[in-house]
């Protein structure tokens, strides 16, 4: 973990026992993600009041690859969200629900922001490997990448089970594409290994977590944040 950690703006953080697992909750200024150490949630029980001032220069800066990984947006847009998530994720579902689509009709849409999406399947989420593989699988096959992330996100329940290689081909077959020989292959495993390392190098700690032009924002916030520290950096 960053030594400067603790420069993110976490309001509000507590720690607290979980029964028997002995699990740590964390709480975000009401805002959850999922602890990558133990894949405890963190408490979102609070009601959604207006979003909590961030000052954009205290976050933590740190510099990170966007690697090979697909691109939402103008490729040349001059503000980078490096997104690390994890499709088994109900913080990172929220972020796709509730926030993504104002960002991207306010600044992905407007050629302001690209979006660039890292896998970070927690341990704890026993689907979410197979998730992510099955996407970068349907990028080799020539999809979209993010039409097959946006199913992945809006069909939890579809694929996350007992059946789960068999579901994931399905949605992809819904799509247009085969990608079984490369899933069941495990043909890009690496690439969702390499992306899970370098999260961590980055002092990833938790999912979903962002860096916007390097700023480090951890946690599904509300629009208002990400559109503060978004605006800072244009």
């Amino acid at each position: 973990m960053s030594e400067n950690h603790s420069q993110s703006v976490w309001m509000g953080l507590s720690f607290l026992a979980v029964g028997l697992m002995g699990g740590i909750l964390f709480t975000n200024g009401g805002q959850g993600f999922a602890n990558l150490f133990d894949g405890s949630q963190a408490t979102d029980d609070s009601v959604e009041e207006a979003a909590p001032d961030v000052d954009p220069d205290s976050l933590e800066t740190v510099a990170v690859s966007v690697d090979d990984d697909a691109v939402m947006g103008d490729p040349d847009a001059p503000v980078t969200i490096v997104e690390f998530s994890d499709f088994q994720c109900p913080y990172c579902e929220k972020f796709y629900t509730e926030t993504l689509p104002l960002i991207k009709e306010n600044y992905i849409d407007t050629g302001k922001v690209k979006l660039i999406y890292r896998d970070l399947p927690l341990p704890s989420h026993d689907k979410a490997d197979d998730a992510a593989e099955a996407a970068e699988c349907f990028a080799e096959a020539g999809g979209d990448y993010y039409a097959y992330h946006d199913w992945l996100f809006e069909n939890v329940a579809a694929w996350a089970n007992e059946d789960v290689t068999g579901s994931l081909i399905a949605g992809a077959q819904e799509l247009g594409f085969d990608i079984s020989a490369c899933l069941e292959n495990g043909d890009m495993q690496d690439e969702v290994n390499a992306d899970y390392t370098a999260g961590k190098s980055y002092g990833v700690t938790g999912t979903p977590s962002f860096f916007i032009n390097g700023k480090k924002l951890v946690g599904a916030w509300p629009y208002d944040v990400f559109e503060s520290v978004i605006e800072s950096q244009l």
